[in-house]
Parts: structure tokens; sequence; C-alpha cells
């Protein structure tokens, strides 16, 4: 099973033109750009938790991960 990041790499592998003003590099940014906040959200879950040694901050780091999991999580 493969996520959408991992189709949208493929198929930037196979079309790396940087001078298309669409395609799959254009659908990366899109993504990227669409699920920022969660990414920061999960940056800053994850770097709570390697500064505090783990605890509580499982919780944010396990919902950032559910959040951004339809994007990068294996699809069925």
């Amino acid at each position: 099973m493969k996520s959408v990041y991992d189709e949208l790499g493929e198929r930037l592998a196979r079309e790396p033109s940087v001078t298309k003003r669409s395609g799959p590099r254009q659908d990366i940014g899109i993504l990227l750009f669409a699920e920022r906040d969660a990414i920061a959200d999960l940056w800053k879950a994850a770097a709570r938790r390697v500064d505090s040694g783990g605890g509580s901050q499982d919780e944010d780091l396990r919902d950032a991960v559910e959040r951004l999991r339809p994007l990068f999580g294996e699809r069925a």
C-alpha cells in the first residue's frame, strides 16, 4: 500500500520538470500547504516528546499523527 504522498513522489520521479506549472511538484506543494497546520502540530508534539523524555505529550503526538495518517499513511 502507498500513501498519497508516496504516489505523488513516484509521479515526481517520472516527471521531474520544474518549469511546468502543473503536475506532481505542484500537487505535493498543495498537499503540504493544505496540511501545514497538522505538520506544525506534529513537529511541536514530537519536539515536546523529545525534550521531555516522554509522558503526557504522547496524546498530542498521537493526535498529530492521526491527522496526517490519510496523507502519509498506507491507503487501504
